[in-house]
Parts: C-alpha cells; sequence; structure tokens
C-alpha cells in the first residue's frame, strides 16, 4: 500500500525533518532532551542543503538534523525506527564525521567544540527499558573523573519505562508514533502543541506532498537496487559453488585413473565413487 504524507507520524524520519527545519522547535527538542530549559541559544542549520540534496535526492536516503548554537556546540539529531546491530557504532561515525568538517586541516584540537549525537528510537536500543541513555567517556577506574573530549550521544527510547521523566517528555514520546491534532489536543505541553500545528501545516502542503512522492520512489529504487545486488551476489555465490563441485569432481577422476585409492581421494575431494 503507498503511503501519502499525511499517513505520517513526527517519527518518520520525512516528516521530522521538515518540521524541524522551524529553529524554535529544534530548540525546544534540544532543552527538552537535554533538560536545558531556557539554555539553548539561537541555533544555526549546519549543511542543510548539503544534506538534502545528497540524501534527499540523491543516492543515498538521510534526513537528520544537524545544528550548532551561538557557542559553536554541535547537535545531530535523528530517528531510528528500525532497530540496527550497528546503532551505537553509527554513533561513533557521525562523531568523528563531525569533527572532521569542524577541524580545519592544521587547526589545534582545542578547536573542537561540545558534541551531542542525538537518536530518537522508537525501539529500546539497549533493552533495559530505560526511556532516555545518555554516554559520555568516563575513566572506568574513577567514574568521578571525565575524559573531558566533550561528546555525549543520547538515545531516546519511546517504548521505555517513564519513570523520573517529566509529563512534557511523555507526552513528547507518546506524540512522535501518535502525531494526530487529537492526540496534542489531549497534551498539556506547548511544545507537543506547537509540534502539532507544523505537523499539520506540512501534511497540508501540496509541495510537500509532491515532495514525499519523489522520497517514497527514492526508497522503493534503492530497495529494488538492493534487491538486485543480492540475487546478483546469489547467483555469483551459486556459479562458485558448481564450479568448485565440478573441479573436485575432475579431480577424483585424474586420481582414479592415476589409481589412487577411493580413502585417499575423498579424503583429498570429498568425492565418492559412485
Amino acid at each position: 500500500m503507498t503511503r501519502t504524507l499525511k499517513d505520517l507520524n513526527l517519527c518518520d524520519d520525512f516528516l521530522f525533518y521538515f518540521v524541524m527545519q522551524e529553529p524554535e522547535l529544534v530548540t525546544g527538542l534540544l532543552e527538552l532532551t537535554l533538560d536545558l530549559p531556557g539554555r539553548i541559544e539561537k541555533i544555526e542549520y549546519l549543511e542543510g542543503e548539503k544534506t538534502l540534496k545528497n540524501g534527499y535526492t540523491g543516492k543515498g536516503v538521510r534526513l537528520d538534523v544537524y545544528v550548532r548554537t551561538d557557542n559553536l556546540t554541535v547537535y545531530n539529531i535523528e530517528i531510528q525506527q528500525r532497530r540496527k546491530r550497528s546503532l551505537a557504532k553509527r554513533s561513533r561515525k557521525y562523531q568523528s564525521s563531525i569533527d572532521v568538517e569542524i577541524l580545519k586541516k592544521g587547526e589545534d584540537y582545542d578547536k573542537l567544540k561540545p558534541q551531542y549525537i542525538i537518536f530518537i528510537c522508537t525501539f529500546d536500543p539497549f533493552d533495559r527499558n530505560l526511556w532516555r541513555y545518555t554516554f559520555s567517556n568516563k575513566c572506568h577506574e574513577d567514574n568521578t573523573l571525565a575524559l573531558g573530549d566533550e561528546t555525549t550521544k543520547v538515545f531516546l527510547n519511546t517504548r521505555g519505562n517513564m519513570a523520573g521523566a517529566s509529563k512534557e517528555m511523555c507526552e513528547f514520546l507518546w506524540f512522535l508514533e501518535h502525531s494526530s491534532p487529537q492526540e496534542a489536543a489531549k497534551a498539556e505541553s506547548l511544545f507537543v502543541r506547537s509540534l502539532s500545528e507544523k505537523v499539520e501545516q506540512v501534511k497540508e502542503s501540496e509541495e510537500m506532498g509532491g515532495m514525499f512522492m519523489t522520497f517514497e520512489d527514492k526508497l522503493k529504487d534503492l530497495q529494488w537496487e538492493y534487491e538486485d545486488m543480492l540475487a546478483e551476489k546469489d547467483a555469483e555465490i551459486k556459479a562458485l559453488k558448481e564450479a568448485q563441485a565440478a573441479s573436485k569432481k575432475e579431480m577424483a577422476e585424474l586420481l582414479r585413473k592415476q589409481g589412487v585409492s577411493e580413502d585417499i581421494i575423498r579424503a583429498v575431494t570429498g568425492e565418492c565413487s559412485e
């Protein structure tokens, strides 16, 4: 069944990306996620056009939100709807890629500013039933000693136990997967209601609807390319196995002609006489 833009929830990366082009909403999300009410300063979008060009309409599909604040702290936010074994290492790759972009050749490492990698997951990424997982580097022998590399990785879990979470966070995580005006109307959070207004604005846009159709076509193309690649690999593996079997059979016949015993032939080639 073909999806339309109106079928999406905020946890769908396409809708999330375009809703989060509203600076006030990104600011609200960061303050809520990191427990920093009123402390996130003016944000600046980093390479939004490059992300859109290379990810949305290009070969790959990458729709994350990449911003920084006035103090140059960098935030990378991404929605994850499917469990990936490499999610933790994906966060490591993001961190290293951002560092390479920020630090120009020959510059001192002190130029690197604080960095946050934030994944919003609709599954429990670490199976501990927590609604939020926050990681930073500390000394194993003395956990009061921080490494000081100023990198933090945060994973939000919409399916976790919400003990300790604010009501606003509970309403936000619920709204991610139930992004209707009716659900927003039940929320006390002004942030969630603002999100809902932007969600409806994006969904009602004919331009956004057309872009989403293109996006879906791109996903299908990538899926077909992937399936074709798997089929080619399967064919290559099958041909290789057939060639190996033929080679073993040929070797066994040569050994028999030379009078080699069947036990030795079996040990060398795995072939038995018929």
